[in-house]
């Protein structure tokens, strides 16, 4: 897909770039899964495990940032070219954030906070399912950059926004129904909302493949910063 280029060897920096980003999307897709996993079986190793890979995403993320500065700084790339490389530097940018909230799920585990009951496990395994789900697809849709397959990430992703504010609801009935449930539903609602942001974080990776195709109808997506103030949490 990454072809027709200024010449052979922007080729070749680019085509390895991409590689390099997809690797890490495969890293980051592990820890979101382990992270639930971790949760909802409320397993001590995975969690730290998920921890202990923490900076294995952050020095993906370093290292890619340097190597896409350096391709643009001696290639000078323009039009499609440059908007490849942007549209990967984004996409390296929501894979750190998606990492970020699988290593806040992870140590609420790692911490021992409160462990939750059969019904808020559920509904965590639930949410946790569709965001790896979405995260693989979004992912796929990059490694093949299929602006198609893409847009089917962006369509799902209101099914996984629908089922977080369901998971929360029956989340606070329960806690209504039984005060001594609140501090799990607390911790529970931190994890809910952590899985809906990895969704968000793959829709918006999606929607950068389709920068890279050059649909001129799409457009690159606001960061996600709704609640960065939230995102900065532990």
């Amino acid at each position: 897909m990454l072809e027709g280029h200024i010449s052979r060897a922007f080729d070749g920096a680019l085509a390895a770039l991409h590689i390099r980003v997809v690797e890490m999307g495969g890293l980051v897709l592990d820890q979101v899964r382990e992270s639930a996993v971790a949760y909802t079986e409320w397993l001590v190793a995975p969690a730290r495990h998920v921890l202990d890979r923490e900076t294995e995403v952050n020095e993906y993320n370093a290292r890619l940032n340097e190597e896409q500065f350096t391709l643009i700084a001696r290639r000078q790339p323009v039009a499609g070219d440059l908007r490849a490389i942007m549209a990967m530097s984004s996409v390296v940018h929501e894979l750190e954030r998606a990492g970020d909230e699988a290593k806040k799920i992870a140590r609420t585990v790692a911490g021992q906070g409160s462990r939750p009951g059969p019904a808020t496990s559920r509904d965590v395994r639930h949410l946790g399912s569709l965001a790896v789900s979405l995260m693989r697809t979004a992912l796929e849709a990059f490694d093949r950059l299929d602006p198609a397959l893409a847009a089917e990430v962006i369509a799902q992703d209101k099914e996984l926004d629908e089922e977080y504010a369901a998971g929360l609801r029956r989340l606070m009935t329960r806690a209504m129904e039984d005060p001594r449930q609140v501090t799990v539903a607390l911790e529970a609602a931190f994890v809910l909302k952590s899985l809906e942001r990895i969704g968000d974080h793959a829709r918006n990776l999606a929607r950068h493949v389709q920068s890279i195709g050059g649909d001129p109808h799409q457009h690159l997506p606001e960061t996600v910063m709704t609640s960065s103030g939230d995102s900065n949490r532990g």
